[in-house]
């Protein structure tokens, strides 16, 4: 071989060597990504425009267009693929506790919210053939909202029954008209296979503060500090605008309770919260802590739903000025922003809007951005759920509802024991509720805990023995780190009281709270 050819030999040899290092590289990268992928889906090409999406969680899979990427932080909850344009939510949801039809009460129940026409437009509706069965769809639309990036203002859902109790809900968000029902390729595309991983919840952690000022930042140590104390707080309905029979009641069990619940309400045509600079002064004057409390009404009839018109901008100077009224009583607050939003007795619930939890994760940013901006830094957030999500299906989960770390200081935890005034009730003693509760929060969040708000009803057992099981009970969970007991009723239709929550019902009760509060002060 002469040299010229010998040249061209190793030349050849060495850009071989080149390739096949970069083969190997490519493959080990490839195979690297896949070790670390989370096991529980892969995306497995099909061709130049789709892949393959492999949920091995809920035993199935479908084709989906190859720009989607996968969310399954809450597995234990959902799927969600996403693009620049189209959001997928996908649930597989046992049917269970409900009266009537299995899937259809299931689907009736859950598009309640078209019967609000004012902000949502029913497109079109019928049903499709998934292999042997057949699977309702509804496409619906509303207008777009300027505070919402990226708004995805058009649905569609399709529930496909995979037996008489159980369902596969398909939930389509998309930023453009559904012209050609496309989306319904993919569930088309639907196979079902084996179940071949755990479920499980992605950790919620703590964050530090994020700038508070050195009140506010002395408060949540004292609150929330790994050294401190149990802290008490009461709803009185008149405090702290006035303190009457906030005083005769703590009179009588010979305690001053730290903190106190206001609630607030978004108001229509006001520039300003009428009372809540009075509020504010008044807890300053008598060194109690607020847990200020704001919430969307109820609208005028034809005006829809308020937390659309928050994401319009319609509310802004009202929220602004709130924001602003806070940072000005120089005073740090506890604040909650739509409390038991999975609730579908709140106007805010996903049960109202669309059945679309993003956009409550929307309205809080927007007013938490608000905040920020009226320079309010003596606010700890807090995020609050209801104990049970009313309706009880995996798309009104809580975790579909939380805002993210940096929205959140404190979850707050709410249980009530609401008594058999109506019929399906069922009584419960305070750890009953708070065991399991605490557990599933103690494994889904590192945020502190307390409870905003509990009480115990007087009809369907004893009360007095429900307090006594719950001073027994309550210092077992060392993370929750306060308590608000809520003290008022709630009343029928009829204008009956339905729900004796008094703190002073009977001498024996006020004697429980009185001998026991003596521990905490």
């Amino acid at each position: 071989m002469n040299s010229r050819m010998l040249r061209i030999f190793i030349i050849i040899i060495g850009v071989l060597f080149v390739i096949s290092a970069a083969f190997f590289k490519d493959q080990y990268a490839h195979e690297e990504e896949l070790e670390n992928q989370d096991d529980t889906f892969v995306f497995q090409p099909e061709n130049s425009t789709d892949n393959i999406f492999i949920n091995r969680v809920d035993g199935y899979t479908i084709r989906v267009p190859n720009d989607m990427q996968a969310d399954m932080q809450f597995s234990n909850i959902r799927a969600v693929l996403e693009s620049e344009a189209l959001r997928v939510e996908i649930y597989r949801q046992k049917i269970q506790n409900i009266s009537g039809s299995g899937i259809e009460s299931y689907i009736n129940y859950s598009n309640r919210f078209m019967d609000n026409q004012t902000d949502h437009k029913k497109e079109s509706a019928g049903k499709i053939k998934i292999g042997s069965r057949w699977a309702p769809f509804l496409e619906w639309s509303r207008k777009p909202l300027k505070n919402i990036e990226n708004d995805r203002c058009y649905y569609a859902s399709v529930d496909v029954p995979l037996s008489d109790r159980e369902v596969l809900t398909f939930m389509f968000k998309s930023n453009q008209k559904y012209r050609d029902k496309s989306y319904l390729n993919i569930v088309e595309s639907l196979t079902i296979i084996e179940r071949t991983r755990e479920s499980y919840a992605h950790k919620i952690l703590k964050t530090d503060n994020r700038g508070w000022d050195e009140k506010t930042d002395k408060l949540y140590d004292e609150l929330f500090g790994e050294n401190s104390q149990f802290h008490w707080g009461i709803f009185e309905n008149n405090a702290p605008l006035d303190y009457t029979e906030l005083k005769k009641i703590e009179e009588k069990v010979d305690f001053t309770f730290p903190i106190l619940i206001y609630y607030t309400a978004i108001l229509e045509n006001q520039a300003h919260h009428p009372h809540l600079a009075d509020a504010l002064k008044n807890a300053k004057c008598e060194d109690r802590i607020l847990e200020l409390t704001l919430q969307t009404a109820e609208q005028s009839e034809g005006k829809g739903n308020m937390v659309y018109d928050v994401l319009a901008g319609d509310y802004d100077t009202y929220l602004f000025n709130y924001a602003r009224e806070v940072a000005l009583s120089d005073e740090p607050v506890l604040f909650r922003l739509g409390n038991e939003m999975n609730g579908d007795w709140c106007v805010y619930s996903a049960y109202h809007t669309s059945k679309d939890t993003e956009i409550f994760k929307a309205f809080y940013r927007y007013v938490y951005e608000i905040f920020q901006t009226a320079g309010a830094d003596n606010v700890i957030w807090i995020w609050n759920p209801n104990s049970k999500s009313y309706p009880d299906f995996k798309w009104n989960d809580e975790l579909c509802y939380y805002p993210g770390d940096e929205y959140v200081d404190v979850v707050g935890m709410t249980g009530y024991n609401t008594g058999t005034y109506y019929e399906g009730e069922t009584w419960m003693e305070f750890d009953e509720i708070y065991d399991n509760l605490y557990k599933k929060y103690k494994d889904y969040y590192e945020k502190p805990l307390m409870i905003t708000e509990f009480s115990c009803s007087s009809i369907g057992g004893s009360k007095e023995e429900w307090v006594d099981n719950m001073f027994r009970h309550i210092s077992k969970y060392e993370r929750i780190k306060a308590a608000i007991w809520w003290d008022g009723c709630d009343w029928d239709k009829k204008g009956n009281i339905s729900r004796p929550y008094f703190i002073d019902e009977t001498e024996e009760l006020v004697q429980l709270f009185r001998n026991n509060l003596k521990r905490f002060k």
